[in-house]
This record gives structure tokens, C-alpha cells and sequence, in this order.
């Protein structure tokens, strides 16, 4: 299947604008109620889907946001603050 959506951003992009979006705008709010659970976010209409399982929160993005790439993060710290957190987000073409 071809991605017809978001074919201007590089996965840098995605993750640059994704992770300012999750900083800015949801993780204080998504952090209360959703820690150890996944956000998938679309980046270009600032929309987003948060699930306990990854690839279910993928699949809702995919079905009400289309066949793009979605920036993906845990929500919170499930491990030491000093893990390093970046190792759970994702840019990802499903």
C-alpha cells in the first residue's frame, strides 16, 4: 500500500514535530490518567489515539487518520527516571 499522506515529511520531521507536540500540548493531561499506555499521534492534524497496547493504538490511528507515519510514545516513565526515554518513540509506516 502506498502512503499518499505525509510524503513531505522525513522521519525527522515527524519526530521533531510529534515530540513538541506531546511535550506542549499532552503530556501533562495524558500523564494523569494514561502512564505506561501509548499515544500515537498524527502530526499534521495534531490528533492523536492512546491505547494500552501499541499496535492497537496504531491501528485506531490508521483507521480514523489514514495510512501515514505517526509518531509513537510511552506515556510517562514506567522505569527509572534515568532511563533513557527516547528509545520509546517511534516514527512508523504500519
Amino acid at each position: 500500500m502506498e502512503n499518499t499522506n505525509n510524503q513531505s515529511l522525513s522521519l525527522e520531521d515527524i519526530t521533531r514535530i510529534g515530540e513538541k507536540f506531546y511535550t506542549e500540548e499532552l503530556k501533562e493531561s495524558l500523564e494523569k490518567d494514561n502512564t505506561g499506555q501509548y499515544v500515537v499521534i498524527d502530526v499534521e492534524q495534531k490528533k492523536y489515539k492512546v491505547n494500552e497496547n501499541r499496535l492497537v493504538a496504531v491501528e485506531e490511528a490508521r483507521k480514523e487518520f489514514g495510512n501515514k507515519l505517526f509518531y509513537i510514545i510511552q506515556i510517562g516513565s514506567i522505569q527509572n527516571s534515568n532511563i533513557n526515554f527516547s528509545a520509546k518513540k517511534y516514527a512508523w509506516n504500519i
